[in-house]
């Protein structure tokens, strides 16, 4: 039944929570295929809709892997703003975001076929932070985008446990270390595209 007005939303989240509760007290850990709730069709985009947003220079298989990498970020999208989860859950959760968004960076800023003397190739030695500092030279994204990069290149080596500084990852993460590097990266993949390893 559509909801029409926010009195209307307020009684079905009631609900649904409810029914939602009495599942999961009912079933507890067991894994039955009569207990599974619709995952809510159209919130994960196809695979082709996110393969159109990335520079040709990845063969096809990239793309793919890139693309299901935006699937995911999908559904990590929904769990954090379609359900209340907090502490390590949504800690956890964000870690996820930041992973795999510094993923799809990392595979699209290692150009295949440049020779080795071009800043962006596959076969040069610059990490990840010099590539992003190099897209910023070129124009491509602006200081905050390049600072933002940076940061979430950063969270992202810092998954490593042996790495960690902090005492606890409980309050490491926020929305905006994964919303602010989204709407960069989609910037830096558009000049990309543009680009395609054109002038190397």
């Amino acid at each position: 039944m559509p909801i029409s007005n926010d009195e209307e939303l307020v009684r079905a989240v009631a609900q649904v929570d409810d029914l939602i509760r009495a599942i999961q007290d009912y079933c507890g850990r067991e894994n039955r295929a009569d207990a599974k709730i619709k995952f809510p069709r159209g919130v994960m985009r196809t695979a082709e809709s996110y393969r159109v947003w990335l520079p040709d220079y990845l063969d096809r298989e990239k793309k793919s892997n890139c693309a299901y990498s935006f699937m995911f970020l999908d559904v990590l999208w929904w769990l954090s703003v379609r359900t209340d989860i907090s502490s390590v859950g949504k800690q956890m959760v964000l870690k996820s975001a930041i992973v795999t968004l510094g993923t799809v960076l990392e595979a699209c800023l290692y150009v295949p076929g440049l020779p080795k003397t071009k800043y962006l190739s596959n076969l040069g030695n610059a990490g990840a932070k010099d590539r992003i500092e190099n897209t910023h030279k070129r124009g491509w994204i602006s200081e905050t985008e390049r600072d933002c990069l940076k940061q979430l290149w950063d969270h992202r080596t810092n998954v490593h446990q042996k790495k960690i500084q902090a005492d606890s990852e409980l309050d490491l993460y926020s929305v905006d270390h994964v919303n602010a590097p989204y709407a960069a990266l989609l910037n830096l993949l558009t000049k990309l595209k543009e680009w395609n390893g054109k002038d190397g």
